[in-house]
């Protein structure tokens, strides 16, 4: 779950310098409040930057390049979200990425960003395609969703035998996270829509070996999980890509 938040919390960062909603020491404070190294890009393959370089100056030059904005997209089977083409050479570190970051000029997919270990960033060139969006919608209404889910989740687990690891869930403990403050970085663009980020995290983390829910037994709760996925999924991308 920590790659995938690292990367979440990339895809703000950068947003934030690439729209100018967040002033630079803004930024890197929210890192270091959460007790979170700075990301630091370690290689650059298209922008041409002096590695190491810091986000902050890594931000301005590739806001120079045309960059408008950092997109998440987190990697799962049943998931519909996707990255840009890449070489046969960096195929591999790609897929086995859990959340890539793609870089847009406006519709155009222009590089990938893959978080790493002590939070170092490589910078991947990827071929120049025009992203077709998965439709997401407001972060209030996935989250929306999302609590329901979860309701129905506990209400299931409670009433019909499911897998013993399903059952000894945290379902109390995301029911409660989605429901009441929780603190987290400033990054998160609005108080409202941080309090149920972890929860929606750790669902996704959950899940990340479930490569077909809909096959879980009994056929009711499989079909839940089908759907639980996708909505934490669509919680974490529309609080990734919330403008201010």
């Amino acid at each position: 779950m920590d790659l995938t938040t690292d990367s979440l919390l990339l895809t703000l960062a950068l947003n934030h310098r690439l729209r100018s909603t967040l002033a630079p020491d803004e930024v890197t404070s929210a890192f270091l409040d959460d007790d979170r190294d700075v990301p630091l890009i370690v290689s650059d393959e298209v922008f041409g930057s002096s590695v190491p370089t810091g986000l902050l100056l890594f931000a301005a030059v590739a806001a120079a390049a045309g960059i408008t904005h950092a997109r998440l997209a987190l990697h799962h089977p049943s998931l519909p979200h996707t990255t840009p083409p890449v070489d046969r050479t960096a195929r591999t570190q790609v897929g086995r990425h859990s959340a890539p970051v793609v870089l847009h000029r406006g519709d155009e997919q222009a590089a990938i960003a893959l978080i790493g270990a002590e939070a170092n960033v490589e910078i991947l060139a990827c071929q120049p395609t025009v992203f077709r969006p998965v439709t997401v919608g407001s972060a209030p209404e996935a989250l929306r969703r999302l609590r329901l889910l979860v309701m129905e989740g506990l209400n299931l687990i409670e009433t019909i035998e499911v897998p013993e690891e399903w059952r000894q869930g945290p379902w109390r403990d995301w029911q409660e996270e989605l429901s009441t403050m929780h603190p987290i970085s400033r990054l998160i663009p609005t108080e409202a829509d941080s309090r149920a980020i972890y929860a929606a995290l750790d669902i996704h983390h959950r899940m990340a070996s479930v490569l077909a829910p809909a096959t879980v037994a009994p056929p009711q709760f499989g079909a839940l999980l089908s759907q639980l996925h996708p909505a934490a999924a669509d919680y974490i991308m529309a609080v990734a890509t919330m403008k201010g």
